[in-house]
């Protein structure tokens, strides 16, 4: 490793810095374009009816007047199959048409297109280490205070580094030097490597470490090692007059905007900026996204090596908020993955740019868009991002290649989605009523209510809506209302203002003139979570009323094998979290849970499963080749739905387990815990694959809402060994011992619904050792397995 810190010696950083006010010649002409082939969709495999669809959505939203103009730029197998222009490049003063020519302020694609491409290439030559710490590059970051020395490069790339987003530079002209300064003496927000957040000042001190160990201005650098040899004549920072005529508007006044960037950072470091500032046409893009997809090398000009592609785009985070690779990203709020498989990776752009790319299929989608141009902007460019990716995706052979993770083969298919390839033809001349919220939809993000409206099999009388509404979004009851799509009514089966008897099951009205229930709800794979309770009150009523029940699976996320927990005991039996005698964690699907429960209780219901092919017991989550969809408000990725079952079995107690936090189910706490002493207890119990952090943290909902907690952020780190009951009991046994007082016998037998039985509330409260009370329930697993057996569709 080249441990040089700073090559050169300009600026109070030691880093070369160019002075923002000084003129710079223009750094890159406008050649004639020359874009990829052009090739028919059916010659690469596309359907041309989604791309159509596709088309439509585009220029639909142009003419609402929320995106001014746009270019939508498809391409798979090396050659366009969709390149074309919408709307209007300028509005004010003068209308200027948009053209496939059109310039654009890429905004934050600056990060990947120069700043990712140009820290990569430096990690080949062994002048950046992407674990090396920040100070390494940029010393003044070694006396930064608290834990900001130990960012790494890869921190910065992944924006996990700690630092703020940004910082305000509107109508200022200041040096990189002084950007970086502030940077250095921002407030650090979390731990390197704990946190994801978004963040420009990250991409800025990237500029500067390019610019320290190229010894080039970041600009130059980018233009001579990434547009040149690429042939991106129309690419670069700070457009002359020339190109400027060329570029689309970037803001929303009356004044001429086109070529100047719309970042008031980039702005304010002199149009050259880590964050933004690089100005494209969708035909040089389209260079550079081949470039990636072949591995680095485009036209016989090779700008990065295949394992550097590889590495850059391959995941380095699983936190809460996002997945990032160095400098990509995956699948986080600002993420349009919408369907490409995971593997695919991509970014966007304030002004309304995007960029998506798919190894696995070949395929990249360019969306360039002015929104910040249109007065009228709420996120116009937003939606059509999805809902043209939706359509791109649904033009691709179904189903992206399999990973090789289970041997070959297609990916998983929901119950969902093989009654799609099916055409519904099952529900043909049905009376439907649908039990469903979001989680209903198949891979490309359709809702089952609206394949089913579009199809036309079957009428949809009506829909059902269980705990957390129709749409997942309701943490408390949820009342009746009307689906404004269809104009079917919905009726709540998690209505608080009810009786008990009456306010978690349809009733004979809301039944009436229906003859097929069709359940279609992702669970997750315990005890008590309630959209299982929704499942067999809604058998029971069917029997009662002969209607029949069609039940699409879906894949249990914790997996076949995952049963845990003493078997709730009969007397327990009968609420919404006790609605069968189950253990903590059941290790069945909905589809085989609907056969037991109608087995077992004796229903005549006529049952119909339509399971998800391709899963299989020892499957997990991320095999399957699904999107991840929250199935309610505080479960926010599948590391939450893993710690669930543990942290979830403490709800009864008053402690916070998150709710009101951004974390639900990775922290809790409560005032009385000393933060430190859990902390210690915990981690001294060296539970594999955990770590314990002591925080403090103020929740805004639910138990101890607005009340400083201490206790410990929990890292799941190796999901291997990991089980997540017998870790439920370890963390109530630490709670007993480091705050008695809140934690004894009379409170500690609130759990008793929650675990299932009263011995183990009791044997906390007498000091029973954890691995004790995990080993009495193994008789109850192994019953279990004996009684689960009839009733499983998967090997």
């Amino acid at each position: 490793m080249n441990r040089r810190h700073a090559l050169g010696t300009l600026g109070t950083l030691g880093i070369a810095l160019l002075d923002p006010l000084t003129p710079i010649p223009p750094v890159f002409a406008l050649p004639a374009p020359g874009p990829l082939p052009h090739r028919n969709p059916k010659d690469v495999g596309l359907d041309p009816v989604p791309l159509a669809a596709a088309d439509r959505e585009v220029a639909e939203a142009v003419h609402g007047s929320g995106v001014p103009g746009a270019v939508l730029l498809v391409a798979r197998d090396g050659a366009t199959v969709l390149r074309k222009a919408y709307g209007s490049a300028v509005l004010r003063p003068t209308v200027v048409s948009m053209t496939p020519e059109t310039v654009f302020d890429l905004a934050s694609l600056t990060k990947v297109v120069a700043t990712a491409t140009a820290v990569a290439i430096l990690t080949e030559s062994g002048k950046i280490v992407l674990d090396e710490p920040v100070a390494t590059y940029l010393p003044p970051f070694a006396n930064a205070e608290g834990d900001r020395p130990k960012a790494t490069v890869r921190h910065l790339l992944t924006h996990t580094a700690g630092v703020p987003a940004g910082g305000a530079y509107a109508g200022k002209t200041v040096p990189l030097a002084e950007v970086v300064e502030n940077i250095v003496r921002s407030r650090q927000i979390a731990p390197p490597g704990q946190r994801y957040l978004y963040s420009d000042y990250s991409a800025i001190a990237l500029q500067a470490i390019v610019e320290a160990v190229s010894g080039k201005p970041f600009d130059v650098f980018c233009r001579e090692r990434i547009f040149e040899p690429l042939g991106m004549g129309a690419t670069g920072f700070r457009p002359v007059a020339t190109v400027a005529a060329r570029c689309a508007a970037t803001h929303s006044g009356n004044e001429d905007t086109r070529g100047l960037v719309h970042d008031p950072t980039a702005r304010a470091l002199g149009g050259v900026s880590g964050n933004a500032g690089l100005f494209s046409t969708a035909d040089d893009l389209a260079r550079f996204c081949q470039m990636m997809l072949n591995g680095g090398e485009y036209g016989g000009v090779r700008i990065l090596r295949p394992e550097t592609v590889r590495r850059f785009t391959a995941r380095q985070t699983d936190l809460a908020d996002g997945q990032r690779s160095p400098g990509w990203d995956l699948d986080s709020p600002y993420s349009v993955r919408t369907g490409f498989p995971p593997g695919s990776y991509g970014h966007t752009g304030f002004t309304g740019t995007s960029v998506w790319i798919d190894p696995r299929t070949k395929t990249f989608v360019l969306l360039l868009t002015n929104a910040v141009h249109s007065p009228n902007n709420r996120g116009e460019a937003i939606r059509l991002r999805r809902t043209v990716h939706l359509r791109i995706v649904s033009a691709l052979p179904f189903g992206p290649p399999s990973t090789g993770k289970r041997g070959g083969g297609r990916p998983v298919l929901t119950g969902l989605e093989v009654l799609e390839a099916e055409s519904f033809r099952r529900l043909e001349r049905r009376r439907l009523g649908i039990v469903c919220n979001h989680t209903a939809v198949d891979r490309l993000g359709r809702h089952l209510v609206d394949r089913l409206y579009e199809s036309e099999r079957g009428k949809i009388v009506a829909l059902f809506a269980p705990e957390h509404g129709i749409r997942g979004e309701v943490d408390a009851s949820n009342r009746d209302a009307v689906d404004t799509k269809t104009g079917v009514p919905v009726y709540s089966l998690y209505n608080l203002e009810l009786p008990r008897e009456q306010r978690y099951r349809p009733t004979a009205e809301q039944l009436a003139g229906i003859d097929t229930l069709v359940f279609d709800i992702q669970d997750i794979g315990a005890r008590f979570y309630t959209y299982i309770a929704t499942l067999g009150y809604c058998l029971e009523e069917a029997a009662k009323h002969g209607i029949r029940v069609m039940v699409l699976d879906r894949p249990n996320p914790l997996g076949g094998h995952s049963v845990e927990g003493p078997l709730l005991e009969e007397r327990l039996v009968g609420g919404f979290t006790t609605y069968h005698t189950l253990p903590v964690t059941h290790g069945m699907t909905v589809g085989e849970l609907a056969r037991m429960f109608v087995a077992e209780k004796r229903l005549s219901v006529a049952l119909d499963i339509v399971p998800a092919e391709g899963w299989r017991r020892g499957t997990e989550f991320e095999q399957c080749e699904l999107p991840w969809i929250n199935p309610s408000p505080n479960i926010r990725n599948i590391r939450q739905v893993r710690l669930y079952p543990g942290v979830g079995m403490l709800e009864t107690l008053p402690i916070s387990v998150g709710r009101g936090t951004d974390t639900p189910f990775e922290v809790l706490g409560a005032p009385s815990i000393d933060p430190l002493a859990l902390a210690e207890e915990l981690n001294a119990r060296r539970l594999p694959g955990l770590t314990f952090t002591p925080v403090r943290f103020v929740p805004t909902g639910s138990v101890h809402k607005g009340t400083l907690c201490g206790g410990v952020q929990i890292g799941l780190a190796d999901r291997t060994n990991f089980r997540p009951v017998a870790f439920g009991i370890h963390l109530a046994a630490a709670l007993v011992r480091v705050a008695p007082e809140t934690f004894r016998a009379e409170t500690l037998d609130r759990m008793r619904t929650m675990v299932g039985t009263v011995a183990v509330p009791a044997a906390l409260a007498a000091g029973a050792a954890p691995e004790r009370i995990i080993a009495s329930w193994r008789t109850d697993v192994e019953s279990w397995n004996r009684r689960r057996a009839p009733f499983l569709l998967y090997s």
